[in-house]
């Protein structure tokens, strides 16, 4: 077997750009399904439960943005067959790149980036369930714990620093068990997709916008 010079590194980061290739919800499942293991495309579509062919313009995709790369390949019937791994073990997102900038060209940057998380996290979500709702895949007149059925929360709340922190460290607790569970698909069962936000809100103090001008201003 022939093997590419490539290591797969512990972490790699994630910036806008790569964001957006992974905004389709099975390129992320495909670079999790890739992240211990190598597998074929065909592997892959059996995973996913679907041809073979309509995955090779998202590994193509995903190659091209250094997601996930070829580790090996044999000949197979006089035919490539190629196995891809992922370029990373786990992933983090390049906080730098969301931090206000210094100068214009920095925070129009540091703009973008945010832009980039929302529309991965919120924006991708919003039309995923609007399309599962319309397949039918999701039922929105079943209610949790049903699996069929939608959990959508939004809340406010008043927490001590202590609530806070403990409520972080649940939250992430809760993501890291079942993306642990993402990296190794089981055999059967179902396809299920989960976002999670939690964020300090100063809820009841002035904002700051920007006036036409340019300059800010604080509106009450």
């Amino acid at each position: 077997m022939a093997k590419a010079p490539v290591e797969v590194q512990e972490v790699g980061l994630l910036d806008p750009a790569t964001l957006r290739v992974l905004a389709d919800p099975l390129r992320s499942f495909v670079v999790y399904s890739l992240a211990h293991q190598a597998k074929t495309a065909r592997q892959l579509a059996e995973e996913l439960g679907c041809p073979t062919t309509r995955l090779y313009y998202h590994l193509e995709q995903l190659q091209k943005h250094g997601l996930i790369f070829v580790e090996s390949t044999r000949q197979v019937s006089g035919i490539t067959e190629k196995h891809y791994r992922a370029a990373a073990r786990d992933w983090l997102l390049a906080r730098e790149r969301l931090a206000p900038g210094t100068d214009a060209s920095a925070s129009a940057g540091s703009e973008a980036g945010l832009e980039s998380l929302l529309a991965y996290v919120l924006d991708q979500t919003r039309l995923d369930i609007k399309r599962q709702a319309a397949a039918g895949t999701l039922d929105l007149a079943r209610r949790a714990p049903d699996p069929a059925s939608l959990i959508a929360y939004r809340n406010v709340l008043k927490l001590s620093p202590q609530q806070a922190e403990r409520l972080y460290a649940r939250l992430l607790a809760f993501w890291q068990e079942y993306e642990a569970i993402a990296k190794q698909p089981a055999t059967e069962g179902d396809f299920y997709a989960f976002a999670v936000c939690l964020y300090p809100n100063a809820l009841g103090e002035p904002q700051v916008a920007a006036s036409p001008s340019g300059k800010k201003r604080k509106r009450s």
